[in-house]
């Protein structure tokens, strides 16, 4: 009895110190320029998205307004990324135990995906028109896509001190980003129709856009899914934790351990420590460990006595059974 009372104490001090370095890191990662950044960044991304969108239309090319979509696509995204910044803020509750954190990665992931939608659809119409290339009008293509380079450039100027740290602002850079490489490909297809009147270029330019909006999105679904399946954050090693961990003293054995990402930098760790030591030290020594060497502050730390320890409460041990 005394020593599930130490136990719980000892949990509950480690909870309350992750509790406030977690409150710290939302507010710098939340609560500070992200929001305004993304504000600015809409509003300079719209006005342009309407001008390549006009332009588009007026010179006939397909490439120009597929950078026009985008910076569309830029300004759902962004959107998106502030209503998750506001939902992830929201106080947790009884049933949402780890608030809304999540918000964030689900609105990172749907940003990306968005991304390859719209790199399927402009494939296909970028083939389409490989077939019966239309008449181009370089000039006006050339001047609108340098005009929405120079925004995608500003939104990212904006964008790239919040992207650090936030997945939905980084989404929202990395939607800028391949648009600005949408942006640069739409000014060279304008200088190859201006100099030398091949049309075909302007398809084939967009193909290209499209490839580079694929391959910029793929890291961030990638990290998106990896914190949704609850895969063990890149950086950290869970076999040199679990090694860690066995040699502390008194311990004969280390199991059902499992680290995961709530959100971006929340990390969190649960594990099953067998030892005869008083659970107290060994949950003391536990948490120092994993905080000085892994930089890991929230954890559950479950310690078992060898003689009583039972495999069922075990989601490792009863899952190999």
């Amino acid at each position: 009895m005394s020593s599930d009372h130490e136990h719980q104490h000892e949990h509950s001090h480690a909870h309350d110190r992750s509790h406030a370095h977690a409150h710290g890191h939302s507010h710098s990662h939340g609560a500070g320029a992200a929001p305004g950044a993304l504000r600015k960044a809409i509003v300079v991304t719209a006005i342009f998205m309407l001008l390549e969108l006009f332009g588009g239309y007026i010179a006939n090319s397909l490439a120009l307004m597929t950078d026009g979509l985008h910076m569309g696509a830029d300004v759902a995204a962004m959107a998106f990324s502030l209503f998750a910044i506001w939902i992830s803020e929201r106080p947790k509750t009884a049933r949402m135990s780890f608030g809304y954190y999540r918000a964030e990665i689900l609105g990172a992931l749907a940003s990306g995906l968005g991304i390859w939608l719209i790199s399927g659809l402009l494939v296909y119409e970028a083939i389409v028109r490989l077939q019966n290339p239309p008449a181009v009008q370089g000039g006006i293509l050339l001047v609108i896509a340098t005009i929405g380079l120079a925004a995608n450039l500003l939104s990212m100027k904006m964008l790239h001190g919040s992207s650090h740290g936030n997945m939905n602002v980084k989404a929202a850079y990395l939607h800028v980003l391949s648009d600005a490489l949408g942006s640069l490909s739409a000014v060279v297809a304008g200088a190859v129709i201006w100099f030398t009147g091949w049309h075909m270029v302007d398809p084939i330019i967009t193909m290209v856009a499209a490839a580079l909006m694929l391959w910029s999105s793929w890291g961030l679904v990638r990290e998106a899914v990896n914190v949704l399946m609850e895969r063990t954050p890149e950086g950290i090693d869970p076999e040199r934790v679990l090694h860690d961990l066995a040699t502390l003293p008194g311990v004969t054995e280390v199991h059902d351990l499992h680290i995961w990402a709530v959100a971006s930098g929340r990390l969190a760790l649960s594990v099953h420590i067998i030892t005869s030591q008083e659970p107290e030290q060994v949950i003391s020594a536990a948490n120092h460990l994993l905080e000085e060497d892994h930089g890991i502050i929230h954890t559950t730390i479950q310690v078992e006595h060898p003689e009583r320890f039972s495999s069922e409460r075990c989601y490792d041990c009863a899952h190999a059974h």
